[in-house]
């Protein structure tokens, strides 16, 4: 500021010397002249009223920087603890809920713990339980067991009486010829039922493994052993299962679950 105003006091001296220069008609010793352009002479009037208020403004401005700054700086600090006091919080929430869990997680273990006792209590109480219930079974079990084998006992004499019964009447319905008569009887109804495959050659000779019911249905059949070939085996057995059910025996005596038949067609 005070180079401005330095500035301005010399301007003004100038002009002033100048000034007076032409005012009072001095004359200087005269001189070759020169011819020389002149150019005119371009001074800036400095008006320090003007300056001041420059200087003014430039503080104002530099001034409300300052405040601007400050400003920042204010909501800075207020952001940064704004920030602080929310990290904070949420530390005290996060804090406060890992304490509720924890808690929650303790009264969980509690309870399981109490749980777990209890079902101890009641499967030792249900074990004495079983233990007892177990030796009444096997106590009734034995019991049954017994009563069982004597049952069994009875009923294998009794079956041996029947059988040897049932093998006395069918020896002598054997020997009276009625047991070929019966075999007689189931290989003609086979022969009946059986559709001669082509590649059938003359002399089939076959055994046929027959299971059946004693109403005479068939419930298997299958060829043991064959001079035939694979179609000539299935023909026959095909041929059993047409001809159940298979004819009853003259003497029940003489029926035989599991039948064993010679099949000869050509005989």
């Amino acid at each position: 500021m005070s180079q401005h105003k330095g500035a301005v006091l010399w301007s003004l001296v100038l002009h002033v010397a100048v000034a007076a220069v032409f005012s009072l008609g001095i004359k200087w010793p005269e001189r070759p002249r020169i011819q020389v352009a002149t150019a005119p002479i371009q001074g800036t009037i400095i008006d320090t009223a003007t300056l001041e208020r420059q200087q003014k403004v430039r503080e104002e401005a530099a001034r409300q920087e300052r405040q601007r700054q400050q400003r920042e700086d204010n909501q800075r600090r207020q952001a940064d603890e704004q920030r602080r006091q929310a990290q904070q919080r949420e530390e005290q929430r996060v804090a406060t809920e890992q304490r509720a869990r924890d808690d929650a997680a303790q009264k969980e273990r509690d309870r399981v713990a109490a749980d777990k006792a209890a079902a101890e209590r009641r499967e030792q109480q249900a074990r004495v339980e079983r233990e007892r219930q177990a030796a009444a079974e096997k106590e009734r079990q034995a019991q049954a067991q017994r009563e069982r084998e004597r049952a069994a006992q009875q009923q294998r004499e009794d079956e041996l009486s029947r059988a040897a019964a049932v093998e006395a009447e069918a020896n002598a319905a054997r020997n009276a010829g009625l047991l070929d008569q019966y075999i007689l009887m189931i290989e003609n109804r086979i022969k009946q039922h059986w559709d001669r495959p082509l590649s059938a050659r003359q002399g089939i000779d076959c055994v046929v493994n027959v299971v059946q019911l004693p109403s005479g249905d068939v419930m298997t059949a299958r060829v043991a052993s064959c001079n035939g070939d694979d179609a000539v085996r299935r023909s026959i057995e095909l041929a059993v299962m047409a001809a159940s059910p298979l004819p009853k025996p003259p003497n029940a005596a003489l029926f035989q679950r599991n039948l064993v038949v010679t099949f000869r067609p050509d005989e």
